[in-house]
């Protein structure tokens, strides 16, 4: 695929940017991550939220309040939620592509970060693109996409859902990529967050499916809006794990 110019320096940036948040191989393996205490920020849902079941009663799960996040910090867009929970992280969107690569909700020094939305982007992009951070140590943030090499584990937690202020997003995971930063022509295009062309756009969720580690068996076209989660694979300082899915839902 020819690059312009202007896609090139837009690659060289994500390059940067992935670059921070691997923080390469000494940082993995010196530097202990310790994710945010959220604690103070679940709340029991509304009444009209809960759903009876006489037969089977169930305790009633807390759920992180978007509405308290937002208080401590205006940043934050919505909240990500996993299947089984296995990952449940408020959102922010980024000022710029460095400002919480080491910042927490409360805009602290934090070596675990925040996700964030990228500074080019934001919830309403065709690709909506969230870096965060992963550790070989603890089971924090983004760690679980890594367990996404395996088709296995996708078919336990083939979804996910962004919530946001006034909607709830689901998204259909349709590939799942390891890519290696040392080849960055051929792999970062996935940091777009737009293209100028359909035809670009669709080459792109073409080649997206070809390089996945495994056939999900969901189709994607250029009509669907798309989310890209990255992290760093930190089983190997060169690669990230990228997960890529379609919006199918709104609530």
């Amino acid at each position: 695929m020819k690059l312009t110019k202007k896609t090139k320096i837009a690659l060289a940036a994500g390059l940067l940017l992935l670059s921070a948040i691997g923080g390469g191989y000494w940082y993995y393996h010196h530097m202990h991550k310790e994710a945010y205490d959220y604690t103070d920020y679940y709340v029991l849902p509304k009444t009209e939220d809960l759903v009876e079941d006489t037969e089977k009663p169930k305790e009633v799960q807390k759920e992180l309040s978007l509405e308290l996040l937002k208080k401590t910090n205006p940043d934050v867009i919505g909240i990500l939620e996993f299947d089984d929970r296995v990952i449940y992280e408020p959102v922010v969107q980024a000022p710029d592509n460095d400002y919480y690569v080491r910042k927490n909700i409360e805009q602290r020094y934090s070596a675990a970060g925040i996700p964030f939305v990228t500074g080019d982007g934001n919830i309403y992009s065709t690709n909506v693109v969230i870096y965060g951070h992963s550790s070989v140590y603890d089971n924090i943030i983004f760690t679980p996409l890594m367990s996404y090499v395996s088709k296995d584990y996708y078919l336990d937690h083939p979804s996910f859902h962004l919530k946001l202020e006034d909607v709830t997003r689901t998204y259909q995971i349709f590939a799942v990529l390891n890519v290696d930063t040392k080849d960055p022509y051929d792999t970062l295009e996935f940091a777009n967050s737009e293209w100028r062309k359909l035809s670009s756009y669709e080459d792109f969720l073409k080649d997206m499916k070809s390089r996945s580690l495994y056939d999900t068996g969901i189709s994607v076209n250029s009509a669907d809006k798309i989310i890209t989660l990255v992290t760093c694979d930190t089983r190997d300082g060169n690669k990230r794990i990228v997960v890529l899915g379609k919006e199918i839902a709104i609530e």
